[in-house]
């Protein structure tokens, strides 16, 4: 495809004049943004008919060419380097690609090989943006050809009709790649490496004059490769198993070369490859991967994998690699699996030794350098989340200092060699000289000048090259042959009487944290405020929105537009009724969504998508949505993949689930508000208070107050509670306010200046149940007094500087704020402050150079005070004590029955689920409570108990997020049929509930069992519930969207949706309506309607 001159505007070319009159366009830019420019290719042309580039940053501010195609490898959009291959009338383009993080992981890079004829006619991709609405955008999406590391060159070509390509690497790597009928690579072969590991050019060339050379360029040499190594294949099975194109055997020779070096080898009986043998019964050597072994699965416990060390060895290998996890004492089969360039043969390793229930170890075979891919197996399950092992060169030594030593140190002459040992290799170094010892002559003895020094010995040095620096002991140093050592006490007793009052100190402080933690939990109580205002609770449409699009976008946006008042559902345009009433066809709409399930291009994302436009659609047909969950959570039920019956509905990777999870949100939703949503605010208003009454960094969000030891902040100094008052002003738009109000405000000194705030907003909503009418960054702080009227900034030019350029943000410390009184008092004053504060910032989490300096306010002089992490988890404990009756509460509330009555979508899908289990004689109980317990709490409650922004107008802190994950997981252990054995160093968020899980699983199975034994509900009552629940939700949503992202589905997978329907019987009418929905679309798409 042609990439035409015209420029869009805004685009911005600068040219350099050469000598000859004519321009040299450099550098290319749109609105300052920089197009780098990779390649230019001749196809069918005598201009070059294709540019190749890439735009670092795609945005709303891009511009687009005529003709432009964007391509995809694997997920890999930033191209790197190109090459076009000829054969003939036809052509490939091959592309190197790299992912746009700048890690150097094994699959940080890829090869994808494009048909000509797939770029002059690329697939046309529907964008939905909110703001320009449905674009069409031409992409091509390639799997990868070859992965590897680190690559940045391509070359390709045509030898003997296979595809060869040859890679550079970034670490001075020529590679060779044969490529089958299937654009599927063989296991590169390197050609050739650079001593230096130096980058290579992103241009490789064959050389014209002989195509068995092909040209390498790096930074400061041009080498001339040879294309083929054909001499190292001994025999003739060898020199054909390889399936070089390049390489045959030359029968005269007898030996494998290449075709040009094979006497005369225009003799096809002479020379020949794999693809030309002769007639002739050839023995060729084949070698096949060895299989993975299927095991049957465990139901012990899964090893989980936190560390492996190290991951840098040599080529040569490495006799123990350290693993480190959980529960590798619990498993079986345990097996470490390195995987490097695709097609290459995996490395499966069995464990050395099994240290540990925490540790194990493995012995890692010599490799080749490259980056792989090492991930470990047990029990036959999936393996974990592979992590990058780099294959790197051996080391090498240059010199050593000091080079010299004393004689009485040498076992072997006066001149050794130094070698390094790695692993069973040797490397050479450099040699080690040694010189004579030094000759004691005499001592004196001197207290009349200094009573410090009290002896001075004097040697002799025989040899003239030592230097003062040389000599770690010396004191003074003289040009002449005498040196004296001076020896003193008086050093040695100052340094034991520092290290004893550091020691003192150190042990003070420990003593003094612990007291006062054991304090804190026996006496500290946090005062609940219980006249929160009213539950800021969402309306029912942003509710399901959040929970049906949890990740926001454009859909979220499109469907929280208002509908109109009137609308006339009997005005619907006749294409979108069609469409309706084809969805409302039972058996079409199943045989639609397991369709879709079967394309493999239909990702799990898609999946969850197509889940919520359906429900969104069928909203207020709730009777239908709830038989078509029924048929097919069936359908799950009866699937190969389900033979382990406890796997079901755990995760979401299909429609039914995830419709499964929008089929509770809306028919729970009134339950939620009725009965939840009051204990659940009280949690996180509980929580935000608990926090905010210990410092908090401003930076990190790290808390001293905490459930979740990742967010604990432990590097705190002491601090103190500073009571202001705050008068707030009226607000000039509201004029039914007062004129103002004074507020008192409990503070920490420590606290920002945005943290006051943001506390002061919060007294202003507790004392009088609405909020104040202004946004934190509408308002500022000024101190108001007799001497002074000053504003109070995070950041002005009274701040702090730290080393390295980094401020400290200004607190109430800072300005000196105490105990303040009517005549000098903080008031709220309208100003805008929004400040961005970056890593040049810090708060309470000082940087890691300013470690050893002073801190304000510790108290003394010196370095800063010694701090231990472990001794602040009594903080974890003392949050937990304060708010664990309102967990409590919350809890209970989930898992009881009010007045001896279950929620009719829980009590219908719990009795569903028992009937499915006594239909398929599953007689484990164990069984049925796993799948109610992952239909309900973990597909629904731990969702919201996640999330609180779902069903509240409050915004989610990342501090907050940590926290509420400690609860859910407590929540979903009480539902756990596995008993937990948790030892001293099991995870302090396990430990934190370890002691109220067991109670927590006796009130669950109680719970379950009550439900059960509730009197089943009749088919009229469960309908009728969901018919009202219908009718709640009229005029929710806009239907037609939904629906329209419905058909963009059906047509993208047509074809294969129409060919299901024609094996299937009793569908021909349904092939009519559907033929008849897509003529009326495509005729509105002619109007530009759609």
């Amino acid at each position: 495809p042609q990439w035409q001159a015209r420029a869009p505007r805004g685009l911005r070319a600068v040219g350099v004049e050469r000598d000859s009159g004519d321009y040299r366009w450099d550098i290319i830019k749109y609105n300052m943004e920089p197009l780098h420019f990779v390649d230019a290719l001749w196809w069918g042309g005598q201009l070059p008919s294709m540019v190749v580039m890439h735009q670092p940053h795609r945005s709303e501010h891009s511009f687009d060419l005529q003709g432009q195609v964007y391509l995809d490898c694997g997920c890999r959009s930033l191209l790197i380097s190109s090459s076009l291959i000829r054969q003939e009338e036809r052509g490939w383009w091959v592309g190197v690609f790299h992912h746009n993080h700048g890690d150097r992981a094994w699959d940080s890079t890829a090869v994808c090989v494009f048909r000509m004829e797939e770029l002059q006619d690329p697939t046309c991709v529907y964008f939905t943006h909110f703001y320009t609405g449905t674009n069409c955008v031409q992409s091509i999406k390639k799997s990868p050809t070859l992965i590897h590391s680190g690559l940045v060159a391509v070359y390709g070509t045509v030898v003997l009709n296979q595809i060869v390509l040859f890679l550079g690497t970034d670490d001075g790597q020529l590679l060779k790649a044969v490529l089958n009928e299937d654009m599927k690579s063989n296991c590169p072969e390197i050609l050739y490496e650079i001593e230096e590991e130096t980058s290579i050019f992103p241009k490789l060339r064959l050389d014209p004059v002989d195509s068995n050379y092909i040209y390498l360029f790096s930074a400061n040499k041009v080498r001339r490769i040879p294309v083929a190594n054909c001499g190292r294949y001994v025999s003739e099975q060898e020199c054909l198993s390889a399936k070089d194109p390049y390489c045959g055997w030359c029968s005269l020779n007898q030996r494998c070369t290449l075709k040009e070096n094979c006497t005369r080898s225009n003799s096809t009986k002479g020379w020949f490859n794999i693809s030309h043998a002769p007639d002739k019964d050839l023995k060729i050597l084949l070698r096949f991967p060895a299989r993975n072994q299927v095991c049957t699965p465990s139901f012990m416990h899964h090893i989980n994998i936190h560390s492996i060390e190290p991951l840098w060895i040599s080529t040569l290998g490495k006799s123990e690699i350290t693993v480190k996890g959980e529960n590798f004492t619990h498993a079986s089969g345990i097996k470490l699996i390195l995987t490097g360039s695709s097609g290459c043969k995996q490395e499966i390793i069995k464990v050395r030794n099994v240290i540990n229930d925490t540790q194990m170890t493995f012995a890692l075979p010599p490799m080749r350098k490259e980056a792989k891919s090492v991930c470990i197996q047990a029990d036959g399950r999936k393996c974990s989340p592979p992590v990058t092992l780099h294959y790197v060169s051996l080391p090498a030594c240059f010199g050593i200092t000091p080079n010299t030593s004393w004689i009485s140190h040498a076992t072997e002459g006066k001149v050794v060699d130094m070698i390094f040992k790695v692993e069973t290799t040797f490397v050479p170094c450099v040699k080690l000289h040694y010189h004579p010892d030094p000759v004691f002559i005499n001592y004196q003895l001197h207290t009349e000048l200094d009573p410090d020094l009290e002896l001075k010995i004097y040697v002799s040095l025989k040899v003239i090259n030592f230097v003062c620096s040389e000599i770690s002991v010396l004191r003074l140093c003289f040009p002449s042959l005498l040196v004296a050592f001076i020896v003193t006490r008086y050093k040695s007793k100052e340094l034991t009487r520092k290290q004893s009052q550091q020691l003192e100190l150190l042990e003070y402080e420990i003593r003094k944290e612990i007291r006062e933690g054991f304090a804190e939990l026996q006496m500290d109580e946090l005062d609940v405020v219980d006249s929160f205002g009213t539950v800021p609770f969402l309306d029912y449409k942003h509710f399901a929105i959040r929970t049906f699009f949890p990740e926001s976008g454009g859909f979220a946006s499109i469907f929280s537009e208002d509908m109109p008042q009137s609308r006339d559902q009997t005005r619907k345009d006749e294409s979108f009724n069609m469409l309706h009433a084809l969805i409302c066809n039972k058996n079409f709409l199943v045989t639609l969504i397991h369709t879709l399930e079967k394309q493999k291009n239909f990702s799990v994302k898609d999946r969850c998508l197509f889940a919520s436009f359906l429900t969104i659609a069928l909203q207020t047909k709730l009777v239908y949505l709830t038989h078509i969950l029924e048929v097919l959570t069936k359908d799950l039920m009866e699937q190969s993949s389900n033979v382990q019956p406890k796997l079901l509905l755990r995760r979401t990777e299909s429609v039914v689930e995830k419709l499964l999870t929008n089929w509770m949100s809306v028919c729970l939703s009134g339950f939620l508000r009725e009965t939840i949503g009051e204990p659940f605010y009280l949690l996180v208003t509980t929580l935000n208070q608990k926090i905010n009454k210990g410092p908090v960094d401003a930076i990190t969000c790290k808390a001293l107050y905490t459930l979740n030891e990742d967010w604990l902040l432990w590097q705190v100094s002491e601090f103190k509670t500073v009571t202001v008052n705050v008068i707030f002003e009226k607000i000039p738009e509201n004029e039914s306010g007062d004129i103002c109000q004074t507020i008192q405000v409990n503070v920490l000194d420590c606290d920002t200046i945005g943290q006051t705030k943001e506390k002061s907003l919060q007294a202003f909503l507790n004392k009088n149940g609405f909020p104040y009418g202004l946004q934190l960054d509408e308002i500022g702080l000024e101190l108001v007094s007799e001497e002074q009227q000053r504003e109070l900034l995070d950041i002005d030019g009274s701040s702090e500087m730290m080393e390295d350029g980094i401020r400290k943000l200004n607190t109430i410390a800072h300005y000196k704020v105490t105990v303040c009184f009517i005549n000098g008092c903080l008031f709220f004053a309208f100003c805008c402050l929004d400040v961005d504060y970056s890593d040049e910032h810090c708060h309470l989490i000082l940087p890691d150079s300013e470690a050893n300096k002073d801190m304000k306010g510790s108290g003394h002089k010196g370095k800063q005070k010694f701090k231990v992490k472990e001794m602040y988890l009594t903080k974890l404990l003392s949050t937990k004590v304060a708010i664990h009756s309102v967990v409590e509460n919350l809890f209970r509330s989930i898992w009881s029955l009010p007045n001896n009555k279950a929620p009719v979508a829980i009590k219908y899908f719990f009795d569903f689920l028992d009937a499915q289990a006594e239909s398929k004689r599953i007689t484990d109980p164990d069984v049925v409570h796993i799948w109610k317990t992952n239909s309900l709490p973990l597909r629904f409650w731990v969702n919201i108990l996640k999330n609180p922004q779902f069903v509240f107008d409050v915004k989610k802190t990342s501090h907050i997020d940590g926290c509420l994950s400690v609860i859910a997981q407590a929540f979903m252990d009480a539902f756990s049929l596995a008993e937990q054995t948790m030892g001293k160093e099991a995870p302090t968020n396990k430990l934190l509930y370890a002691k109220d899980i067991p109670l927590y699983k006796k009130e669950v199975k109680a719970y379950y069992k009550a439900i059960r034994d509730l009197p089943p509900l009749t088919t009229s009552e469960v309908e009728e519930f969901l018919t009202q629940e219908s009718k709640k939700h009229e005029n929710e949503f806009n239907e037609e969207v939904a629906l329209m992202e419905i058909y963009r589905y059906i047509v993208k997978y047509y074809d294969e949706i129409v060919s299901k329907l024609e094996r299937e019987r009793g569908f021909e009418e349904v092939q009519k309506q559907l033929q008849q929905v897509k003529a009326l679309f495509d005729e509105k798409k002619k109007c530009k309607w759609v």
